[in-house]
């Protein structure tokens, strides 16, 4: 299973972009922080904007000076390279800069959701076996309930305080740092740390949608190949003003969102507030973004919202939109480009492979489709039968090659077995391709159920719903009926409120029965919302689960 198997569709897939593409030089030891802003400054760019916040902006060279103050805020508090940083906050100045400031200082950075319970936290604390958490003040009272089960490696907490300070912690817990209060002692500067290409520099942690979420240990050299491969994919310049509407706790957030901008003397777009469509209409609009990078329930939002505008926001300086995440139904597609003139280019990527993998570019793209392989990244599809799929349209689980995979998952022996296999990754997803090499989504091995016997894949039941006028979202899964057998149910999000529901019933079925009998659903719900993870994507394992529960 080492060998990828030729198809006779290679020349379609793999562009003569992809095969001309070779990798940079990764040197032995390397600096993350020269990468991304020393460089710039020595160029004599200090004075470009390198964040445009909700703070306030911030040039290349104050961004290089904070970062160097809150790495040694960070030593004075008594964090040494080699140890790990959890991170638990969200999209603020002092949350990147710390990010920043843990790889400078030696320090590898684990990030997970804000939106995680108390219990959450508490099984990161003791998963990653950080020395160091890092907390937005808001956040504290979940730290407060921990009470005295805190794992024994966490011995400092440094608080983002918003002003007022940080609460005094419960009897016997750890004693906590005030950020602000650190970088105010101006403490002496701290070197930067030089690591080497194959350190496990900084870590993710999976949505948790097949069970305990999992680390995702990531190398130095991601610093020098993952700006080099998506920049070029994508014709990052310095000139660029890029806006990620995900929390930077996401690959999706954080490498489009921040690195790679970075690296290539471009301009972040920053805001703490939540991605609603007023919100990201602004940004957009306000700060003249060139490229957005986003999933498809902020898409659908910002359509939903823009037909209750009476102006649309003026969106022309925008030349590339990406997203990722979720399938896009064709209605989205052509309703986005109709309000606003611009073109999505959907994607797929994961953080266990850092970043996208495979994508649509400007003058190499098919709408619907998720593109080719992306510069560096290689594929294959594997079927059910254990041997790569070579003809189009046939269906096979993706398996990645890249240098920029994870190492392994933190702590979990047997899952990292089952999913890095030699040099490849397996995705989970089920694509195919076609004749003219685009690669198409149909659907995660742990989505699809069988009916009658056949196998169903709940996402072209999705398409053919979605693409009602009255429907916002919609997911599909498999559920046990009161005869004991397989059924498919769907959860179906309204954009308005019809006259005759059960009219509405029948005409979304109507729609699904050309794919065949057996995949209309015998049970449609209506919701006031679909469950989400922490990434934001659909989360079908709660619908499984607890199938009453949401409609």
């Amino acid at each position: 299973m080492i060998d990828r198997l030729p198809t006779p569709y290679d020349d379609k897939i793999f562009c003569p972009d992809w095969l001309a593409w070779r990798d940079p030089e990764i040197p032995e030891y390397l600096c993350p922080l020269t990468l991304l802003v020393h460089r710039h400054v020595a160029a004599g760019r200090g004075d470009h904007t390198a964040i445009a916040s909700d703070e306030g902006p911030i040039s290349y060279a104050e961004l290089d000076t904070r970062v160097a103050q809150y790495a040694d805020a960070l030593a004075l508090a008594g964090c040494v390279p080699g140890e790990r940083l959890l991170l638990f906050a969200t999209d603020s100045v002092d949350y990147v800069c710390t990010w920043l400031a843990a790889i400078r200082l030696g320090v590898v950075p684990a990030v997970v959701s804000d939106l995680y319970k108390t219990g959450d936290l508490g099984y990161f604390l003791a998963d990653t076996a950080a020395a160091t958490l890092f907390i937005d003040a808001e956040q504290i009272g979940k730290l407060d309930d921990l009470g005295d089960t805190l794992p024994a490696m966490l011995q400092r907490v440094v608080v983002r305080d918003t002003g007022a300070g940080a609460s005094e912690p419960p009897q016997g817990q750890l004693p906590r740092y005030t950020l602000s209060a650190l970088i105010a002692q101006k403490p002496p500067q701290s070197a930067e740390w030089q690591w080497h290409s194959d350190d496990i520099c900084y870590m993710f942690y999976s949505g948790g949608t097949t069970g305990q979420a999992k680390g995702i240990t990531h190398l130095a050299h991601d610093f020098v190949l993952v700006p080099a491969r998506q920049g070029a994919f994508w014709a990052y310049t310095e000139d660029d003003i890029v806006y990620a509407s995900s929390r930077k706790y996401f690959t999706h957030g954080i490498w489009p969102g921040l690195l790679i901008p970075l690296s290539h003397g471009a301009t972040v777009i920053l805001d703490r507030r939540s991605p609603s469509p007023e919100v990201v209409l602004e940004l957009l609009e306000k700060r003249g973004a060139t490229k957005f990078i986003t999933v498809p329930t902020i898409l659908k939002s910002m359509i939903v919202h823009g037909r209750t505008l009476d102006v649309l926001p003026d969106l022309s300086k925008i030349g590339l939109v990406i997203s990722a995440s979720e399938k896009i139904s064709p209605e989205v597609f052509e309703a986005f480009e109709k309000m606003f003139g611009l073109e999505i280019l959907d994607s797929i990527g994961s953080s266990e492979i850092t970043y996208e993998w495979i994508a649509n570019r400007p003058g190499d793209s098919k709408r619907g489709s998720l593109g080719k392989p992306v510069f560096g990244y290689e594929l294959r599809l594997i079927g059910k039968d254990g041997t790569d799929v070579t003809e189009p349209g046939i269906a096979g689980e993706a398996w990645v090659k890249s240098r920029t995979s994870c190492m392994f998952y933190w702590r979990k022996f047997d899952k990292s077995r089952e999913t890095f296999i030699g040099p490849w990754t397996r995705t989970g997803d089920n694509l195919s391709f076609d004749e003219d090499g685009f690669i198409w989504f149909a659907g995660r091995d742990n989505d699809v159920f069988k009916v009658k016997g056949l196998w169903v894949s709940p996402i072209e039941i999705e398409v053919a719903i979605a693409s009602h006028d009255a429907v916002l979202e919609v997911a599909v899964v498999g559920v046990e009926g009161s005869d004991g057998l397989t059924q498919a149910r769907a959860y179906v999000v309204l954009e308005s409120e019809p006259v005759d529901r059960a009219a509405l019933i029948e005409g979304l079925k109507a729609m699904v029965k050309p794919l065949g009998g057996y995949k209309v659903p015998a049970d449609i719900r209506f919701a006031e919302a679909l469950p989400r993870t922490t990434l934001m994507k659909i989360d079908r394992r709660a619908l499984r689960e607890a199938p009453d529960a949401w409609g």
